[in-house]
């Protein structure tokens, strides 16, 4: 996270337009801090609006909890997004620290695909996602010593954060009616949806529109310039991409649940639920299928990688492609103001490092799917074949048969 800081640190003053791109330190937390109305004091969503062309008055494109981090951070500074860079660095390091916490004491040593990985020094500071990612992985950490409900809690609260969280509510439920336990798969239900409610329901009762602005916001969007959708498909409508995503995250959504189920009970329905094997295969199959997938992304997947029992040339690939993704955006960014094309090396950098991305995402939904958990043993195999049978040991003082 330190070197995430000097990376992004790069663009505090002097700051232009050109900087950010060219020396790889956008993120955006310095242009959103005005953009958002952070600088001037509005409290999120309560008056907000949505525009035609964008969200004003305190319109946020996050979900609550993320919201009120920005403007509770913004407290703290006055007119100044150099200031607000440095001082939401401060905040959201210890999130940064408590993932890493709970990670090792999950799975040990491979907390170090989340430690040491290059996402943490490209995208510590880019965004605010280290929020959801610390209240997932507490509640994977819930789930692991038998509290199932604190976990739910855990779920909703990352995706009153981020949104994707609250999937994982629908594997987490199944796991519980696997175990016969019917009453807590329900209270797991109850207690994820009740908190996502209640986070979420004093805006909404305040001021419904500025609160539906959110999600009004990302359903007018189109493809991020960097996804599969804008490279391929530049031409479809934010309506037609909203249902071929929407429909496609369902179908291997279901397809994640329903391998669930059978692997559980093809070892004499005495097996357990794959929770998290699906949770991981659900959120491969999110962002591949995405239209915005933005960069800091990365970030939600990497406890997955060491939370299963993944080889580390998945996490070394991955991290490979994602880099050339960051790099081939941002200096496309910064060479278009001096006339690149399509023909840019940076642009072909960027192009390659999303299909393999979304390749990487589409093995990954089922290398997740058939993984073990990486705080078990490995287990034993019960199909071992002797090849030949034993010799046979004569006793002390009888002869050995002819």
């Amino acid at each position: 996270m330190i070197a995430g800081f000097l990376l992004k640190g790069q663009c505090l003053q002097p700051w232009d337009d050109a900087r950010q791109y060219s020396h790889l330190c956008y993120n955006d937390i310095q242009p959103l801090y005005s953009i958002r109305g952070i600088d001037a004091g509005f409290f999120p969503y309560v008056s907000a609006e949505l525009t035609e062309t964008d969200l004003i008055n305190g319109g946020i494109e996050y979900p609550v909890l993320t919201g009120l981090f920005m403007w509770f951070v913004g407290t703290f500074v006055t007119h100044d997004a150099n200031a607000y860079l440095v001082v939401s660095a401060v905040a959201l390091a210890p999130f940064g620290l408590l993932t890493a916490y709970l990670l090792a004491r999950l799975v040990g040593w491979r907390a170090l695909m989340w430690s040491a990985s290059p996402a943490i020094v490209l995208y510590a500071f880019h965004n605010w996602d280290l929020l959801v990612v610390a209240a997932t992985v507490a509640g994977f950490w819930a789930w692991k010593r038998g509290q199932p409900l604190w976990a739910a809690v855990a779920f909703a609260i990352g995706g009153a954060l981020k949104v994707y969280p609250i999937f994982f509510l629908a594997p987490l439920a199944l796991y519980m009616l696997n175990r016969r336990e019917v009453k807590k798969a329900f209270g797991v239900a109850a207690a994820g949806i009740g908190t996502f409610i209640a986070v979420n329901l004093p805006f909404a009762l305040i001021n419904l529109e500025g609160w539906w602005a959110t999600f009004a916001f990302h359903r007018r969007r189109g493809a991020n310039f960097d996804s599969i959708w804008a490279l391929r498909f530049p031409e479809m409508t934010p309506d037609r991409l909203n249902l071929v995503t929407g429909g496609l995250t369902v179908g291997l959504f279901v397809i994640a649940l329903g391998f669930g189920l059978w692997d559980a009970r093809r070892r004499d329905g005495d097996g357990e639920y794959p929770f998290l094997q699906v949770a991981g295969a659900m959120l491969a199959a999110f962002l591949l299928w995405n239209k915005v997938h933005s960069p800091q992304y990365t970030l939600w997947l990497l406890p997955f990688f060491a939370m299963l029992s993944v080889h580390v040339l998945w996490w070394a690939a991955y991290a490979a492609v994602d880099l050339m993704v960051y790099i081939g955006v941002f200096r496309f960014y910064f060479e278009s103001a001096f006339g690149a094309s399509t023909d840019d090396p940076a642009f072909i950098a960027m192009k390659y490092g999303v299909y393999g991305r979304a390749a990487l995402l589409a093995a990954l939904f089922v290398v997740f799917l058939t993984s073990r958990r990486a705080d078990l043993p490995a287990e034993e195999s019960a199909d071992e074949v002797v090849s030949h049978p034993p010799p046979k040991v004569t006793p002390v003082g009888e002869e050995a048969p002819a």
